[in-house]
């Protein structure tokens, strides 16, 4: 095989590859959404009793890690690549992101949507924290995994230093379901979080800064 033929069968691999996420990130939409266009789609929802999302778990990690094993650097998930700086940009991701949870109440449609449980008894909001988190773990790895490993990988091979600019577009079309002001800061957050990503070929930060948004609001929801 020439090196010609080689770089349109890499490109061609990585097409596939952006199609699958295309694909998951719909499937897991309609299923989710328990959408009836075309076909049921509620039969591909598969929730555990204990909250976890087994489709998720599936569609947005099992099945990528498996199609990008050959591919997949370990590092990625280290602190290996962080510079010093980096710990401070967590912080104030955080703390950004904490901001973001509280304006919650002061946007209608954001406030509808989140509905407070304060109202329930200590053990109720035990429960729903529990089942929360249990949720929580079925989908963020894969969250971050998808977006910030395999499109990156997969969008670069295919269109270079251009390709992880569409990850951004991704989630925001993705979080159009929940709502427009939901939508537009997930596209800030996307920009920042898939730059350092970019540069540091790692997930990490990533992760962190997501999962403290995600804790923050259960505790905004059940406090």
């Amino acid at each position: 095989m020439t090196y010609s033929q080689q770089r349109d069968t890499n490109k061609a691999y990585a097409v596939m590859m952006v199609l699958y996420a295309i694909f998951a990130l719909t499937v897991d939409s309609l299923s989710t959404n328990h959408s009836h266009w075309l076909i049921n789609w509620s039969q591909f929802y598969w929730r555990l009793k204990s909250g976890f999302e087994m489709s998720t778990a599936i569609l947005w990690l099992g099945i990528p890690v498996l199609l990008m094993w050959r591919d997949l650097d370990i590092r990625v998930f280290t602190f290996a690549r962080w510079k010093k700086t980096d710990a401070l940009l967590l912080i104030a991701l955080m703390l950004l992101g904490a901001c973001g949870v509280c304006l919650i109440k002061y946007i209608p449609v954001l406030n509808q949507y989140y509905q407070s449980k304060s109202h329930l008894s200590a053990a109720m909001k035990w429960s729903y924290a529990v089942s929360n988190l249990i949720w929580l773990s079925s989908w963020l790895i894969g969250w971050e995994f998808l977006h910030r490993v395999f499109l990156m990988r997969y969008l670069q091979a295919l269109l270079g230093t251009v390709g992880p600019c569409f990850i951004p577009v991704f989630e925001f079309l993705f979080h159009l379901q929940k709502s427009i002001p939901e939508a537009v800061g997930m596209l800030a957050l996307s920009i920042v979080l898939t730059y350092w990503s970019y540069k540091r070929k790692n997930v990490l930060l990533p992760f962190l800064a997501h999962l403290s948004i995600e804790l923050t609001l259960l505790a905004y929801l059940i406090i």
